[in-house]
């Protein structure tokens, strides 16, 4: 069952209740697996999924929020950034001469650029993970209100600097079809304020 990306981004709306069926794990694994194709500065990939179907781990990410989706939710996905200016993966991903141009790059950022840079990165990887999830027959529920230090906590990088939290996505089957809520037609600006 698979939508164009036309139908997956007009039909996807958040929904926060789920029916009791679970994703399969090669849905999983398909889904993730197409977040990961998401474009990465120098597609230098520094972005990870993190996935949630451990009942204990879901308690821990309800603690870190307070969001009921992620108890009832059979699958939780973590987007995450990894906040390095020196990756040890970018040889085996760029090959050794391009990995030293993006190294010359890279290393001149500071912790708050590279931060800024990674997180955008994770974040158009969750979009394509919004978007493939739907196509695939799941609903989400994109999250930012929660606690960044609790849910790094929760997955066992808590206290560390170099991962930080896009979002957190609740998803499974859809329990529920939520009306479109509107949209604003004037956010579109040409070449200049």
């Amino acid at each position: 069952m698979s939508l164009s990306v036309v139908e997956a981004i007009t039909n996807r709306r958040a929904t926060r209740k789920y029916t009791d069926e679970a994703p399969t794990p090669e849905l999983i694994d398909k889904i993730v697996n197409l977040a990961l194709e998401a474009p990465s500065a120098f597609n230098a990939q520094q972005r990870e999924i993190v996935v949630i179907t451990d009942p204990a781990q879901k308690q821990k990410l309800y603690e870190a929020s307070h969001q009921k989706q992620f108890l009832t939710a059979p699958v939780t996905f973590i987007a995450v950034a990894r906040v390095e200016n020196e990756p040890e993966d970018l040889e085996e991903i760029l090959g050794t001469e391009r990995a030293e141009r993006v190294a010359g790059f890279i290393n001149g950022r500071s912790l708050q650029q590279a931060r800024e840079a990674t997180l955008r990165d994770a974040s158009l990887a969750a979009a394509f993970l919004i978007l493939a999830a739907q196509a695939e027959g799941l609903s989400t529920s994109p999250t930012t209100g929660w606690d960044e230090e609790k849910v790094k906590a929760a997955i066992g990088i808590g206290g560390r600097d170099d991962r930080a939290i896009a979002l957190v996505i609740a998803a499974g089957f859809p329990n529920e079809q939520p009306e479109h809520p509107g949209r604003l037609q004037n956010r579109r600006i040409d070449n200049s304020y």
